[in-house]
């Protein structure tokens, strides 16, 4: 009863991270706009906490994994409070680069502790695929409503009503964090060595699933990245882009409710996500205009298959000990996707679809997880002498 009750609390928290996040999206460049800062200036905010949070990610699983999850998670969620607030009190451009940066570190430690909390409830790969699942379902849930919901509280209070919101959602976080989360036992281990931590999370098993992670966020910020050209290209309007990209939650989110796919192994779904994906790439590059509604269906689709199975196998293919590293170097990988793919297509797209580029690196991600499946299939014969 408890371990449900702790694990339904931790899916309202990551919820109401994630809304929070989120939110700042249609407050954040207007605030810093109307305290004098140009795109350049923007941009560099945004390219350098992201690059925080890379760097936060390397250093948080180590701790996470001696220290427990439960700690990475109260004290950030309270930092992160603290900055969310500190927005409203900001005056000068300096200030908030200097929170936007902080709050990629800070997340950096946050997301991998409440994934490592969260394989703690599993007892089987079916439970474990069905809780990342669900948080996948999360995390889509607040990119669909969070942005609306951000947009609608700068319009009716300003930008610090909404930093305002913005961190009593993320205090109650904190609070629920507190009030309902224990320490679970099972992963605080003092006295593991840093190299056997080391030795399980960077084991050759994990080759093709943080391939994975780099290919589907290479291929997301790049789609990402070439929507808003449909407008300006293409003469679409704003709104038919902005039903582009609620496609890619529907899809997802129509994949998560197929309950029976929790059943099918991890690895198997990954691959079958990837080639569903590198599918939706491939109607892409050869739409002489409008993107085709049901490729950004299938590429969300794709998604919700890929998400949960490569946190599954994360989960399953890490010992206790070392879920904290694992989960850390996952999201230190999902942040160089995220950053490489848009400087690539920026890149190329003069001469060459930025679609083919996503479409052929998904491809080889597909190649060399086929090979790994079929050598673990068929294992070389141990020679005998």
């Amino acid at each position: 009863m408890r371990y449900r009750r702790e694990k339904i609390v931790l899916h309202l928290i990551l919820l109401l991270i994630f809304i929070s996040v989120h939110m700042q999206y249609p407050v954040f460049t207007p605030l810093a706009v109307s305290l004098g800062a140009g795109s350049m200036v923007i941009g560099l905010m945004l390219s350098t906490a992201s690059f925080a949070n890379l760097g936060g990610n390397l250093l948080a699983g180590l701790s996470i994994d001696r220290t427990g999850p439960k700690l990475f998670i109260v004290i950030p969620l309270l930092m992160l409070a603290i900055s969310f607030l500190a927005h409203i009190f900001v005056q000068e451009t300096s200030h908030l680069f200097i929170l936007r940066v902080l709050n990629g570190f800070i997340l950096a430690f946050l997301t991998p502790a409440c994934m490592a909390f969260l394989s703690s409830f599993a007892r089987n790969s079916e439970s474990q695929s069905r809780n990342m699942a669900l948080n996948t379902f999360m995390v889509t849930l607040a990119m669909a409503a969070a942005p609306a919901l951000g947009g609608w509280a700068g319009e009716k209070y300003g930008a610090d009503g909404a930093y305002l919101i913005i961190a009593v959602l993320t205090g109650t976080a904190f609070c629920l964090a507190v009030l309902f989360l224990e320490q679970p036992p099972v992963l605080v281990k003092r006295n593991v060595s840093k190299q056997v931590i080391k030795g399980n999370a960077f084991n050759s098993l994990f080759y093709p699933v943080f391939l994975t992670a780099f290919a589907i966020m290479f291929a997301q910020s790049i789609l990402m990245y070439e929507l808003p050209f449909l407008i300006v290209e293409q003469g679409i309007s704003k709104g038919e882009a902005g039903k582009l990209t609620s496609l890619l939650g529907i899809g997802t989110m129509l994949v998560l409710a197929f309950i029976f796919l929790h059943r099918i192994r991890s690895d198997i779904r990954a691959l079958s996500g990837l080639i569903l994906m590198a599918a939706a790439l491939g109607i892409m590059m050869f739409s002489d205009k409008m993107l085709p509604y049901y490729s950004i269906l299938l590429f969300g689709a794709a998604s919700g298959i890929i998400f949960p199975a490569m946190m599954t196998l994360v989960a399953e293919k890490t010992g206790d000990g070392s879920r904290g590293m694992a989960f850390a170097f996952l999201s230190a990988v999902f942040s160089t996707g995220t950053i490489t793919g848009p400087f690539i297509a920026a890149a190329v797209r003069d001469f060459i679809s930025p679609y083919f580029t996503a479409w052929f690196v998904l491809m080889a991600v597909v190649a060399v997880q086929g090979a790994y499946m079929l050598k673990q299939a068929h294992p070389a014969p141990v020679s005998r002498t």
